[in-house]
């Protein structure tokens, strides 16, 4: 089971989602007066920003592990370099994993070949 499959939020269509909010929030400002409703609705949007905080700093923590963090207000973009053509770099450290991979397939032909022989 992957450890990241919480079961929630569902799997649902995003304006579904989206409108399952509303109804919520719909249902609950029934029950408070205006100053609940506007404190209850503060600290929710709290509780969201904080998790919108702490995700984008692991996605740009992520992004820089994976070297994919893109600065198009850099220099080099402005000057016209791009981070897709000019990161040498990135394409051989690719190349290299494909060069693997192909190997290892090629291992694999090569050993189910000598097997299918020995039967």
């Amino acid at each position: 089971m992957n450890t990241n499959d919480h079961g929630f939020p569902p799997n649902l269509d995003p304006q579904t989602f989206a409108f399952l909010a509303c109804l919520v929030g719909s249902a609950l400002a029934g029950d408070f007066d205006a100053y609940e409703q506007s404190s209850i609705g503060n600290w929710l949007m709290l509780v969201g920003e904080f998790m919108l905080t702490a995700a984008a700093q692991q996605q740009l923590i992520e992004a820089r592990l994976e070297n994919f963090n893109i600065n198009i207000n850099s220099r080099e973009h402005k000057s016209g370099g791009s981070f897709y053509k000019n990161n040498d770099k990135s394409s051989q450290t690719q190349r290299t994993e494909v060069d693997f991979l192909l190997d290892a397939v090629k291992k694999l032909q090569e050993e189910l070949e000598a097997l299918r022989k020995n039967n």
